[in-house]
């Protein structure tokens, strides 16, 4: 499959930025989900606020797509 020419020319900024800085870990996520819903929250949430919001859906078990579309 062919690689749409932006594209292509964006995935080459980021390798070359990626090889020169390495991972950032700017993103304190353990999971791509986590990431998910942390950038959601951060719209209309402080940081420390989404911080917490995570913090607790970890401990109830519920930061997972199914968990979450389980709750009230």
């Amino acid at each position: 499959m062919a690689v749409p020419s932006l594209q292509r020319t964006l995935l080459n900024i980021y390798r070359r930025l990626f090889d020169e800085y390495g991972p950032q870990h700017w993103w304190p996520a353990e999971r791509p989900f986590e990431v998910i819903v942390g950038a959601i929250l951060t719209q209309s949430a402080a940081w420390t606020n989404v911080e917490k919001a995570i913090k607790n859906l970890k401990q109830a078990g519920a930061l997972k797509p199914d968990a979450l579309r389980q709750l009230p």
